[in-house]
């Protein structure tokens, strides 16, 4: 066996948040949100005022809301079924910031308020969970595939994150990776010189979010499997574009078989689909991790010293099955990709439209990496407008439009309402980053309210903008991410100007289980006439 002949290269609540967590579920305020944000204290006093003078709680039946039927009405009559996200709003205008709905076999609590999901989340006891995910589950049943971070609950699922937190949310372990991504952002720079000259006219580069999800996908595979996939050559390798395909049709049909009560589900020709998309990731994956255990095999046998990053470790430090580590790593894998192409793209179709602000970004990032120097993670905390950029883009367009969180422990309190065990919330997110009353002219693109001193960041709730999650079960993959994000932009601002498509196209999102442009993002890239780092189209960057 590989472990046997490898040498292994290694949450509890607080006093304070147990509190905060008690007096949330008698209805209350977190006892440290009034005493940091005295002058929104008035405000979140009216999650109680539902109760009465009595202090008895509304029961959940109580909740006004959509009938399945009029869900049905809005999703595919009004034509709400792409874009949800818009439909949170529509609908916290007609029922308040707290409403149920219905899908199908679902009853889901819809929060659509700061506050209210505040207090939702400081209520989510030692293991959270965002939702069952049924669909998923029962793939990984059918197939006897280990549950990864997305899927497992309850301690196993403590345990699992127990592993794989120290190697992605460290900042010692990820800045190791910020020479691995910056391989791949040469690879892309250069891959943008020869879209511009076989396509572009010379300046264009089409369809950017499908060019950056080819980016975000080499990246977390160069990370997670220290392996490159082919996704920046010219002609990406068919196998790779399967795979490629697969995630996507995977989120595709996510949303479509949750209508569906379960043991609808293997009569269902989609539940087909769906399960073999997930076969051809699970392959896949299993391939890449046999590769790198056989390489570390023959390392052993040349007595060579071993090396590596992500799946190296877990494979060495022998506190997972190789099961248990396919099963978490193909997860990981499908959640960084879409938060790096889709944020980047927005971020980039904004920069294009406001010249002052990508400009202002220039600047900030020539001062830093002058010349030919190239960023890297090093740099970044001196970039505060690259950091504001991204944030001010996540909160446009989140990722995750609706994050869910399930109630597994104990019965809580929300908005002056009892909400029994296994009660699903739907926090509305993208209805809350456009409350005018946290973000003041939310339709704009306005970085600057996320300098440290602005007077707008200083009455900002803290839930208003929670792009990652919240608490230990937010997303894992947050600092890989946000790493891609800021090499990526500081580098490509660095070389190119970007303009917007002279066809004056206005693109807006759309909900695919996450949110991505309704159609094509197309920009100009030219080329800054300074000395700095040049890409040429033969491949490679001369420094």
């Amino acid at each position: 066996m590989l472990r046997k002949s490898l040498m292994t290269a290694g949450l509890r609540v607080n006093r304070q948040q147990r509190e905060g967590i008690q007096r949330a579920a008698a209805g209350l305020r977190p006892v440290s949100y009034g005493d940091v944000y005295p002058h929104r204290r008035a405000a979140s006093t009216a999650a109680t005022a539902a109760m009465g003078t009595n202090n008895k709680p509304k029961t959940m039946d109580e909740l006004d809301g959509p009938s399945f039927t009029t869900t049905l009405y809005w999703l595919f009559v009004k034509g709400y079924f792409q874009t949800t996200q818009q439909m949170q709003i529509e609908h916290s205008k007609i029922y308040g910031p707290l409403w149920k709905s219905t899908y199908g076999p679902m009853v889901v609590v819809n929060v659509a308020s700061a506050e209210l999901i505040e207090q939702v989340l400081r209520q989510e006891g030692r293991h959270p969970v965002r939702t069952d995910m049924p669909h998923w589950r029962s793939y990984r049943e059918l197939r006897n595939q280990a549950h990864g971070p997305l899927t497992e609950m309850g301690a196993k699922w403590q345990r699992i994150r127990s592993i794989l937190n120290p190697r992605m949310l460290k900042p010692k372990h990820v800045s190791s990776y910020s020479n691995i991504i910056n391989e791949v952002v040469t690879d892309f720079i250069n891959r943008v010189v020869w879209l511009r000259e076989t396509s572009g006219r010379g300046v264009m580069v089409n369809d950017l979010t499908g060019e950056l999800y080819k980016f975000a996908f080499e990246g977390i595979c160069s990370v997670l499997f220290e392996t490159r996939m082919g996704c920046m050559n010219e002609v990406v390798p068919e196998e790779t574009q399967k795979f490629i395909f697969s995630v996507g049709e995977m989120f595709r049909l996510s949303p479509v078989i949750v209508l569906f009560p379960k043991s609808t589900w293997p009569y269902m020709p989609f539940w087909k689909q769906f399960v073999a998309t997930w076969d051809h990731l699970f392959k896949v994956a299993e391939d890449l991790v046999q590769k790198k255990m056989e390489e570390l095999q023959e390392k052993v046998h040349l007595d060579e010293n071993v090396e590596g990053a992500y799946l190296t470790h877990l494979l060495l430090s022998d506190q997972m099955t190789v099961t248990e580590i396919l099963g978490s790593i193909t997860e990981l894998l499908l959640a960084g990709v879409d938060t790096t192409s889709n944020t980047i793209s927005w971020c980039l179709y904004h920069l294009a439209k406001e010249p002052e602000i990508q400009e202002q970004l220039y600047q900030e990032v020539i001062s830093v990496c002058p010349g030919d120097k190239m960023p890297t993670s090093d740099d970044i905390p001196q970039m505060p407008f690259l950091k504001a950029i991204i944030r001010e883009t996540l909160r446009l367009y989140p990722v995750v439009p609706g994050n869910a969180r399930l109630t597994v422990e104990n019965e809580i309190v929300v908005g002056g309402h009892l909400f029994p065990k296994k009660t699903l919330f739907h926090l509305c997110h993208y209805a809350v980053s456009y409350d005018e009353k946290i973000f003041p002219d939310p339709h704009t693109f306005l970085p600057q309210r996320w300098l440290r001193g602005a007077e707008e960041k200083s009455k900002q709730h803290p839930f208003g903008s929670v792009p990652f999650g919240f608490g230990i079960r937010a997303c894992l993959g947050r600092r890989v991410a946000e790493l891609e994000m800021y090499l990526l932009l500081s580098r490509l601002i660095k070389h190119y100007e970007v303009r917007p498509d002279p066809a004056g196209t206005t693109v807006t999102p759309i909900t695919r289980t996450l949110l991505c442009p309704a159609k094509e993002i197309n920009l100009q890239f030219l080329d800054r006439r300074v000395e700095q780092e040049q890409p040429t189209a033969a491949g490679g960057v001369s420094l």
